[in-house]
């Protein structure tokens, strides 16, 4: 495959999937999405490449960044609605039954917090090979996303529940309007969680993580959720915010008038949610099983160099490189930094490209 020096003949090569910023629509940003996430492995990691040395972020990663940018476009900023201290000051991260998880007592995990708040680098703290993290916000309009076939390779909890009791939520934007809110947008969350509670329990030898403000959105009683592992970001709204907007900033030169409309949006957002969140807190925090840690500067740099490795083992594939593989791989085994988590992340990426390496 050649080798490009630019974004655009990049993203004219019909065999990769790069989401760029010029992207103006959902649908339009969803079908890219849907196509890269069936490409194969090896394409994936082209497409990666090219997206982190053109946009600076992997195509999951700007995905995330433009379904944001795109839902804010509509929202009108309200200069006098500013947070107070509350919003600005960070609470430890909470982890109810983290070692319970890790051990496989529980084999479900609920993360709850805000947008930029961490909650991806809170899920690597969980121990496991086989783990099926899942984002609540794929429950909408799935079909538009995903096919049926499509759905067992993203998830077997989300395929079991969309082939079964769910199958009613299986539908796309056209089939949306012709249903009341109330009996969609309402239910489909509060039925599915009751449902991945029920199959976690049916499939004790696979591990799920199951994320999203949904969660405490429809559920207001959170001893609903105390038989299972329960983590909650603690980054308050502000910082988080204050993160998303500088990855906007560093990808491009947005106008100060989008930037706005995403923070004041959110603002809105979390004025509405504050309490149910701290209502969680409240429950889960003076349990036995329960740690709080506050968030250091020193976890997110490790998070940052494990990511910045993962990178760089597509730039190797990409060159063909299989000593330069060798070498993280090397130095990821000795590394006593490394938590359990990361070294299976670096070596699964490892493995996988060299694999794909010796396929050529």
């Amino acid at each position: 495959m050649d080798l490009y020096t630019n974004l655009e003949q990049a993203v004219l090569d019909p065999s990769l999937a790069i989401i760029t910023d010029g992207i103006s629509t959902q649908k339009e940003l969803n079908k890219v999405y849907l196509r890269y996430r069936v490409l194969s492995k090896k394409k994936q990691r082209f497409s990666d490449y090219y997206s982190t040395e053109f946009l600076g972020h992997t195509v999951p990663e700007m995905y995330v960044l433009m379904k944001d940018k795109l839902k804010a476009d509509n929202y009108t900023f309200d200069e006098n609605q500013l947070p107070n201290e509350k919003y600005m000051l960070s609470e430890p991260d909470l982890y109810y039954k983290q070692e319970e998880f890790n051990s496989g007592d529980t084999n479900i995990c609920f993360i709850l917090g805000h947008s930029g708040s961490g909650k991806s680098m809170m899920a690597r703290t969980l121990e496991g090979e086989d783990i099926d993290h899942i984002e609540l916000d794929d429950l909408l309009l799935t079909k538009d996303h995903f096919t049926m076939e499509e759905l067992k390779d993203y998830s077997d909890m989300f395929y079991s529940f969309f082939s079964g009791e769910g199958a009613k939520y299986y539908i796309g934007i056209e089939e949306r309007d012709s249903i009341p809110k109330e009996e969609y947008e309402d239910q489909v969350f509060i039925d599915f969680v009751r449902f991945a509670m029920d199959h976690a329990r049916q499939h004790k030898d696979k591990k799920y993580i199951i994320d999203g403000i949904w969660i405490y959105l429809y559920f207001d009683d959170p001893s609903l959720f105390e038989d299972f592992a329960v983590f909650i970001k603690g980054t308050s709204f502000l910082k988080s915010k204050i993160r998303t907007v500088k990855r906007e900033m560093q990808r491009d030169k947005e106008t100060l008038q989008d930037r706005k409309q995403m923070f004041g949006r959110a603002v809105r957002n979390y004025l509405l949610d504050e309490d149910k969140i701290n209502k969680y807190r409240l429950f889960f925090g003076d349990r036995p099983e329960t740690v709080l840690k506050a968030e250091t500067n020193e976890a997110v740099k490790k998070d940052e160099a494990v990511v910045s490795e993962l990178n760089r083992i597509n730039r190797l594939f990409v060159n063909e490189d299989a000593d330069g593989i060798n070498e993280i791989l090397k130095r990821a085994k000795a590394d006593p930094e490394l938590s359990n988590w990361n070294k299976m992340r670096i070596f699964n990426e490892c493995k996988s490209a060299l694999y794909e390496l010796k396929k050529e």
